[in-house]
């Protein structure tokens, strides 16, 4: 199920921001050669009109091949590539996509609010909202979106307002296993979690936060939607900049970034939340996949668009092959980023 809902989630948010790139650029007079969803080799493709639609091995990504977009070529004609396009042109097609992901975001986090979506309340109920995988809470019955009821232990129960707090001090002032009630889709059930470590450090391994449903008017929805994707764009940018300054403090900055298989497990716990919450959730990845493809990174949307406009500011074209080469480069590193992170993810996971 989990897989399912990872690859439905990627999706949505990569054909929405390639339809972007389609869009315009078929409104703009330029010939789409392809639209593919995933990373080839490719499995199935068909044709219609001029453009080719293909499903591809790897469905973490996608693309739009546009005429003329790597140089010109000699098959089409030069009035329907991008390369012949006035560079006000060129540039709509590229953040296009990014556009597309935002839009996405806002209506995502408007039907969220609108249908009620969980969230951290003084009057919610003791939730689960994060199980740190291998931890003696990963290998019981209990898991995220589960609202505890009662922990018993050798030294105390706790009922009513258990937090994230309360919990770690039972635990770590506990001798031997503890019994933790919860309901699980409106069904009790109970199971016995033995802490590890000790002292200050004994824990079983997850995040309570007292979680209630929020419902807003539609029109109020919107407004707190907007706010929302606002303050997502913010927080991953501080992020990045956080990141790029521990590179050179040499801190381990990196350690909580996730690949696929990290994502496709933070999807599982999205969706255990709850459905709004998965909603919001996917609304926070499309907007997670338009800033990093604004950023001026070769191979990706905002690196092109640096091109295009440096070219209409100098008013010269830059060698088609040296372009090609950069880029190429730059998908590489990405690829290899994806690899790194995904090796992450599996000794995370162990």
């Amino acid at each position: 199920m989990v897989v399912i809902l990872f690859i439905l989630v990627i999706l949505v948010t990569v054909l929405v921001h390639e339809w972007g790139h389609f869009f315009v650029a078929r409104k703009s007079g330029m010939i789409v050669e392809e639209f593919g969803f995933g990373i080839p080799p490719r499995i199935y493709s068909w044709k219609k009109g001029e453009t080719e639609y293909s499903i591809n091995a790897l469905p973490i990504g996608g693309f739009v091949k546009i005429a003329g977009e790597n140089g010109l070529e000699t098959t089409i004609p030069l009035n329907k590539q991008f390369e012949t396009k006035p560079w006000y042109l060129k540039s709509a097609v590229l953040v296009a996509g990014v556009i597309c992901n935002l839009l996405l975001a806002v209506i995502l986090f408007t039907a969220a609010y609108s249908i009620g979506i969980p969230v951290t309340s003084d009057h919610g109920a003791p939730t689960v909202v994060s199980v740190v995988p291998g931890s003696a809470t990963a290998k019981s019955t209990l898991g995220v979106g589960d609202v505890i009821t009662s922990v018993v232990a050798s030294n105390a129960t706790l009922t009513g307002e258990i937090t994230t707090e309360s919990l770690h001090e039972i635990v770590m002032n506990s001798k031997g296993p503890i019994i933790i009630s919860y309901n699980h889709l409106g069904k009790s059930q109970s199971t016995t979690i033995t802490p590890t470590g000790e002292g200050m450090a004994r824990v079983i391994g997850m995040a309570v936060e007292p979680v209630q449903s929020e419902r807003l008017p539609i029109f109020t929805a919107f407004k707190a939607a907007l706010e929302q994707t606002w303050s997502t764009m913010g927080e991953i940018f501080s992020t990045l900049a956080l990141l790029i300054a521990g590179l050179f403090h040499h801190n381990n900055t990196g350690g909580s970034l996730v690949g696929p298989v990290g994502l496709a497990q933070e999807i599982g716990s999205a969706a255990s939340i709850g459905f709004t919450y998965l909603l919001a959730f996917t609304a926070a990845i499309s907007v997670n996949l338009a800033v990093i493809n604004i950023l001026p990174f070769p191979a990706l949307d905002g690196g092109r668009l640096v091109v295009v406009l440096l070219e209409a500011i100098f008013r010269r074209k830059f060698s088609s092959n040296t372009v090609a080469i950069i880029h190429s480069i730059g998908f590489l590193l990405l690829l290899l980023l994806m690899v790194v992170l995904t090796v992450g993810d599996i000794r995370r996971l162990i």
